[in-house]
């Protein structure tokens, strides 16, 4: 990520906010100054992006952009939990970007109220140090993917159903690494979503958590991530697996 920078750089405030975090050897004031100085993208403020979010406010990411196109429902309270019955009808960037500056009023909170579609201009995405992908169907995801492509940014990327979910890391920056198509290189047409098949809300919420922790790994530098692994998460029966993702030669997208 960014070159490590000394005490001088948090404040007393800082220091005094962040204290669980730096007393970890792998954060320290080094990591601390790199989570503070980070840009990050979110889009999908649903299931996954709240949380996602959440965490990420929390632990003193310095900008987030916030990109989604929905307003508040009654039924996005059961997982969405940035948001309360009062926020109804509400743009949800509005909403999430009201809500996490209460939790942590230093964060500098971009928004978008815009849809992801063939059309969608990223000139504003491209400052941004990481995408994640938060969204819930696969047209969507493809667009994010060739963002991240083009503009060489990597993508964490997350889905949850029922209760079951998946996280994975695409090094969108590096010419070798396999990218979200060399997973799907075939696409269906139509793919299941929560409106149909439901979900539990919990379940979102973890897989939200393992976004933002895998994010906070991957500006730190430490640990093992799921850079290029797709880790696999079935919460009704505690089962969970990681599996390796070769970059396919044949990809026309990261080609």
């Amino acid at each position: 990520m960014q070159a490590k920078k000394t005490k001088a750089d948090l404040t007393d405030n800082q220091l005094l906010r962040y204290n669980r975090q730096i007393v970890l050897p792998e954060i320290d004031i080094n990591g601390q100054n790199l989570l503070s100085n980070a840009k990050i993208a979110i889009i999908g403020l649903g299931g996954l992006g709240c949380p996602a979010a959440t965490y990420l406010v929390s632990s003193g990411i310095g900008t987030m952009l916030l990109v989604d196109h929905d307003d508040v429902s009654l039924s996005n309270l059961n997982r969405q939990t940035l948001f309360t019955e009062t926020d109804i009808d509400k743009r949800k960037v509005d909403a999430a970007k009201q809500r996490l500056l209460k939790f942590n009023s230093e964060v500098s909170v971009n928004t978008k109220y815009i849809k992801i579609d063939k059309d969608f201009n990223d000139r504003f995405i491209k400052t941004y140090d990481i995408i994640i992908d938060c969204t819930d169907n696969f047209e969507t995801r493809t667009i994010i993917n060739q963002i991240a492509l083009l503009n060489k940014i990597p993508l964490i990327t997350g889905a949850a159903l029922k209760f079951e979910g998946q996280v994975a890391l695409f090094r969108n920056d590096l010419d070798t690494a396999p990218c979200y198509r060399c997973l799907y290189p075939d696409l269906p047409a139509t793919s299941g979503s929560c409106v149909d098949t439901g979900i539990l809300g919990s379940v979102a919420g973890f897989v939200g958590t393992v976004l933002a922790n895998e994010c906070i790994k991957f500006i730190c530098n430490f640990g093992n991530n799921f850079d290029s692994k797709l880790f696999l998460i079935d919460l009704k029966n505690n089962d969970f697996k990681t599996i390796k993702i070769n970059k396919d030669k044949k990809c026309v997208h990261c080609e």
